[in-house]
């Protein structure tokens, strides 16, 4: 008999530890209704962005202004809905179906475009996640500086808000387990571990760097895990959202144990469909059931704790790692060789 799968995130009480990231699939109503009736335990919507708001607060009183100064482009209305719509949207997947709903705002600094977060609340959403992307920072801006516009930025919506708040973070901060604790000690309910980041590439031909989105590379977990390790570090208090290569079952159960309370996924349904939501839950479950846990959360609750370590010993599980075989696992799948005739029968390659 399958063990309970309920869990908790932020304050939340969610049917299953497998949350619906941030992407356009989750606007569509039809699409949502498969996905939580494959077992998804909540959504969360596409990010409204910084520029939308701002141009939509400016459009009225200066609509020249409003598209040179606010750096909206209509395409970003087709990815999430636009602001009004994007409202709608809330009210309507709230009557659809009974999973918490997740906002999301997308911007770099505090401004008054953060007053859009208060319109989501209002609207219905269950709780918000802020998706901080600064851009190419200044070379002459210390990181102290920067990690503290994410703090104020995150201070100041908390204040706005009676809703939990997530942030959504980055790999790319020095010490993320600081940045984690200043951000709990802003009110912030939970992290989210990492950020989708785009592929960067240079187009030989142009002479220029090129950037393009893709889905989350196969092998991608252990980023992943080692954030969600160092962020728990110091007995951060903080639920956690896992984010980033977790495609089967195993990967959910490999990332609670290092301290997520949920996993998002989202690359896995855009290659398979919300099946795959159905099959990572089937993957937790099988586990469950031959294990002496009597439920998810009791599962989570046995999970070590990460304790601070001397340096001589936090060197040595790189050290060690590194200088005790001179073997590689290599991640590139080796070609097989061999091909099939009309009949499937293999046939050695020429």
């Amino acid at each position: 008999m399958s063990k309970e799968l309920t869990t908790a995130y932020m304050g939340m009480e969610l049917s299953s530890p497998i949350v619906v990231g941030a992407c356009p699939l989750t606007i569509e109503p039809e699409h949502v209704r498969q996905m939580v009736c494959a077992g998804a335990g909540a959504i969360v919507l596409p990010s409204i962005l910084q520029e939308q708001i701002t141009h939509s607060m400016m459009k009225w009183h200066d609509p020249l202004g409003a598209i040179s100064e606010s750096g909206f482009q209509p395409q970003q209305d087709q990815y999430n809905g636009g602001t009004t719509e994007y409202r709608e949207t809330i009210r309507n997947l709230k009557k659809l179906c009974q999973v918490p709903i997740i906002g999301s705002l997308n911007g770099s600094t505090e401004g008054s475009w953060l007053e859009y977060a208060e319109e989501i609340q209002a609207a219905g959403a269950d709780a918000i996640e802020l998706n901080w992307q600064d851009g190419m920072p200044d070379p002459h801006e210390s990181c102290e500086a920067v990690e503290s516009r994410l703090i104020a930025l995150a201070d100041s919506l908390c204040n706005r808000l009676s809703i939990p708040v997530a942030v959504k973070m980055s790999q790319r901060f020095n010490n993320l387990a600081s940045v984690a604790h200043r951000l709990q000690s802003t009110g912030v309910d939970g992290l989210v571990l990492f950020a989708h980041r785009p592929q960067w590439d240079v187009s030989i031909d142009r002479m220029h760097w090129t950037i393009r989105w893709e889905l989350s590379p196969t092998g991608s977990l252990g980023t992943t895990l080692e954030g969600i390790v160092h962020a728990r570090s110091g007995g951060l208090d903080l639920s956690i959202a896992a984010s980033g290569g977790v495609r089967t079952g195993e990967d959910a159960l490999k990332a609670m144990i290092a301290g997520a309370d949920v996993v998002m996924v989202t690359s896995e349904i855009y290659r398979q469909g919300p099946g795959a939501i159905q099959e990572i839950l089937q993957g937790i479950s099988h586990f469950l059931d031959t294990s002496p846990h009597d439920s998810l959360m009791a599962f989570q609750q046995s999970r070590p704790p990460v304790e601070f370590t001397s340096e001589r010993f936090g060197r040595l599980e790189y050290v060690d790692p590194l200088t005790r075989s001179d073997h590689y696992a290599d991640p590139i799948p080796e070609v097989s060789g061999l091909t099939g005739d009309a009949y499937g029968h293999p046939v050695a390659g020429q």
